[in-house]
């Protein structure tokens, strides 16, 4: 629909124009009404209408006076007059001051019906140019985000400038504000052809709601999901927060998306635009530690230290609560390393890294010989990456991680209510626990009550290894980090982990390894 504001100083008239003319069905509304040219100026300067219908004869300001003004300021503002003199004069004048169209009173309503008729499709017209234009600025500008030749982007700064009526190009300055798709916020992930097409119209809503709010901005689509948002620097005032935050409202309303905003407060030149991506990109990222759906104006965000060192994660108390069935305390501890993650503002690549290397020793164990009673394939490690790297906030990789330790957590206890299979998992705890002491199938089927032979049996079964292939590899993962510790001699972790011969053990190591203990130490 248009908009349209209606000028008479005669009240009454002004209310039947008002209240009696069906604008609607001619899919117009009524935005305003004033009593006189002056009084019409701030309520048109605040409403900006597509159309304004005024009379000629008015005290203080005349009808033309104001066309003439509207005219200056809203160049696509479509003028209409009032009179109840059929004098060419008046008609001469309003053609001249680049009215559409006049109506003489008392009003036919078959007369302003085809009067609205041609005044909208100027209106549409006035759209389209706008939109065109706004289209080729778009483009300029994400060219002059990229463009790092110098004489390339003052020619491409012109160009903008020709855009905005400016003879010089100097006049214009530029803020700029990111606008990210929260791709999972509200747990579900964002796919499918009802979500990609939403996301396809986000900078059509975009556009629509700066140009419905009278904000002289121009909107980039950057890449899918995200939109830079420049708004012109001057006199007037720039995007309030209140209206980033009906844009928020107006996207998740239309649109059903969660997205984030990145404010930045420096402006520049069209040249010099480029400078300002940098601060506003790692504004938006603060997404990561604060979550989605925020407004992020700059020098209210708490930027941290940045460590580039983690935290210590106390894995092996994580390992033996997942061993233990102890869900609650997974889920703690988690917690509990991300909170303080959170808290320093770890590097998302670092943060990222360690959860791939995490998750990537939980799939293994996922297929461990104690737990592998029932098959799976192994996740991909490309998959793995995909499911880390997609997590936009902490907490989406605190959930992805927890839904991880979930699944081993379910199959253990799913695959414990097997009699043999936890009669296994009974002997590996027992090797996992004693592995540096002299093991021997008798000391362990005595332990579990069970015959040599029918262990032996249902271990290879179970694992698809035998005792001594398991006891082995548990010794050499013992081995390999205790060769981080420079401290200890290779005869030493010999010993430590059970055997008392070196020799025999460089063998194994060699033969398990490809390399020997020293070589693999260098490695590290």
């Amino acid at each position: 629909m248009y908009s349209i504001f209606l000028v008479d100083d005669e009240e009454l008239e002004l209310e039947m124009m008002r209240d009696f003319i069906r604008w609607e069905d001619m899919g117009i509304y009524v935005a305003g009404v004033g009593i006189n040219g002056k009084d019409a100026q701030e309520k048109i300067h605040a409403i900006q209408p597509d159309i304004v219908l005024t009379d000629v004869q008015m005290p203080l300001m005349n009808g033309l006076e104001l066309a003439n003004w509207v005219s200056e300021q809203y160049e696509g503002t479509q003028i209409v007059f009032l009179t109840g003199h059929d004098e060419f004069s008046y008609v001469k004048s309003a053609l001249h001051v680049g009215a559409v169209g006049y109506l003489l009173k008392p009003l036919d309503l078959e007369e302003i019906s085809v009067v609205m008729g041609r005044v909208k499709q100027k209106c549409e017209e006035v759209r389209l140019k706008y939109k065109s234009i706004q289209m080729t600025k778009a483009k300029l500008f994400k060219e002059l985000l990229h463009e790092p030749e110098a004489t390339r982007r003052e020619r491409l700064a012109a160009e903008l400038g020709k855009l905005e009526r400016r003879e010089e190009v100097a006049a214009g300055s530029y803020t700029l504000a990111l606008c990210s798709v929260d791709r999972n916020a509200g747990g579900g992930d964002l796919a499918g052809p009802t979500v990609e097409a939403a996301i396809s119209r986000l900078p059509e809503v975009a556009e629509e709601y700066f140009r419905a709010v009278r904000k002289d901005a121009v909107v980039a689509a950057l890449q899918e999901g995200e939109l830079a948002i420049f708004s012109e620097a001057g006199d007037l005032p720039g995007v309030t927060r209140e209206q980033w935050g009906m844009l928020q409202q107006t996207i998740r309303g239309l649109l059903g998306l969660s997205v984030t905003l990145a404010v930045g407060g420096e402006e520049a030149k069209p040249e010099h635009i480029a400078r300002l991506y940098e601060p506003s990109r790692a504004l938006i990222e603060e997404r990561f530690f604060v979550g989605p759906g925020r407004i992020l104006f700059t020098g209210e965000v708490k930027s941290g230290y940045r460590y580039d060192t983690l935290p210590p994660f106390p894995e092996q108390e994580w390992r033996e609560a997942l061993q233990q069935l102890r869900g609650e305390d997974v889920e703690g501890i988690l917690r509990e390393f991300l909170a303080n993650v959170r808290q320093l503002r770890i590097n998302k690549p670092l943060v990222f890294e360690w959860a791939i290397d995490l998750l990537t020793r939980l799939e293994e164990q996922l297929h461990s010989p104690g737990l592998n009673g029932h098959a799976e394939p192994p996740v991909k490690r490309a998959a793995l990456y995909q499911s880390v790297y997609d997590c936009q906030t902490l907490q989406e990789l605190e959930t992805a991680i927890q839904r991880a330790a979930t699944h081993y957590l379910e199959l253990r206890m799913e695959r414990s209510t097997d009699k043999n299979a936890k009669l296994v998992q009974q002997v590996c705890q027992i090797i996992d626990r004693t592995y540096h002491e002299p093991i021997t199938i008798q000391s362990l089927s005595s332990q579990v009550y069970l015959s040599p032979n029918y262990l032996r049996s249902i271990f290879r079964d179970k694992t698809g290894m035998t005792i001594h292939d398991y006891l082995t590899r548990i010794r050499l993962e013992k081995a390999k980090e205790m060769l981080a510790d420079p401290s200890l001699k290779v005869q030493d972790i010999a010993q430590k982990i059970g055997y008392e011969s070196t020799s025999y053990f460089i063998s194994l190591f060699v033969k398990n390894q490809g390399v020997t203990p020293n070589e693999y130490r260098k490695n590290l």
